[in-house]
């Protein structure tokens, strides 16, 4: 559970700053609503990187613990539910 957390964690802070720049660039858009996009858009990488994880050599060539699909299908869910609280509380 603790992966999931860290992976959530590292994933929401760009996702809040890639919002804000969204919403800097393209100004008809909520905050709120861009900031939401931007947790979306990092569930979306955190599940393609389920194709990654899933290859044999990344197995092979890391020492470093793999994460399970588990784990990246669980912190995409919650940056989904985030994005649309974000959204939600924003209107």
């Amino acid at each position: 559970m603790r992966h999931v957390a860290v992976l959530t964690l590292a994933a929401a802070v760009p996702a809040a700053i890639g919002g804000i720049v969204f919403w800097a660039v393209h100004g008809d858009t909520n905050l709120t609503r861009a900031i939401a996009y931007g947790f979306w858009f990092a569930a979306a990488v955190v599940l393609a990187l389920m194709v990654l994880v899933g290859r044999r050599w990344v197995w092979r060539r890391t020492s470093l613990p793999v994460l399970e699909s588990w784990e990246l299908v669980a912190s995409a869910a919650a940056l989904t539910v985030v994005g649309a609280v974000i959204d939600v509380a924003g209107g």
